[in-house]
């Protein structure tokens, strides 16, 4: 007999959701406006107002004061991750559709925003494109000569040659080989 699930669907949205906001805060964007005042020393002396968007209405920005991991979320729910694994498989569990994918983009939103934000973003590239289908593209603008190479009967010499330096301009190993010698 199988055991009994841990969450139905509705125990799980809650729980998820719950996760977030034990990770996460609202936070009123504020600016510093000059009030036209001076202190004693003769500084300007500023005070902090809410920004307001075009619609007059306050912005608040949320924050994660721990990042949101799908590690994090299994600790918080109290489940190992091939558990979570099984509730993201839709086939298995088409009733978790909804809480799976917005826990997804939540963690998806705050990769990319770190994306924006970070000046190391090496982690956050390898977790998009490993969890969440993104890619890196490289084009390169080989020009006449990759052409006349395409079109014509071109010596192996010199179609060995453009290969080097497409090779280079990627990074990769000119002579094709692991290392060479």
């Amino acid at each position: 007999m199988a055991r009994p699930k841990k969450y139905t669907q509705l125990s799980l949205e809650k729980a998820v959701r719950a996760y977030f906001d034990s990770i996460s805060r609202d936070v009123i964007a504020q600016e510093r406006v000059d009030t036209g005042k001076r202190d004693p020393d003769g500084h300007k002396i500023y005070e902090l107002k809410p920004i307001l968007d075009r619609r007059g209405k306050q912005i608040v920005l949320l924050e994660y004061v721990v990042p949101p991991t799908v590690g994090g979320l299994c600790n918080f729910l109290g489940i190992d991750r091939s558990t979570w694994a099984n509730y993201a498989d839709i086939e298995q569990h088409p009733e978790h559709e909804g809480t799976v994918s917005y826990a997804r983009s939540k963690m998806r939103a705050w990769l990319e925003e770190q994306l924006l934000t970070r000046k190391d973003v090496r982690g956050v590239i390898f977790d998009l494109q490993n969890n969440y289908g993104y890619t890196e593209r490289r084009e390169l603008e080989l020009g006449a000569r990759a052409e006349r190479v395409a079109r014509e009967m071109v010596p192996l010499s010199e179609r060995e040659n453009l290969l080097r330096e497409i090779a280079r301009e990627f990074g990769g190993d000119a002579d094709g080989g692991a290392g060479g010698s």
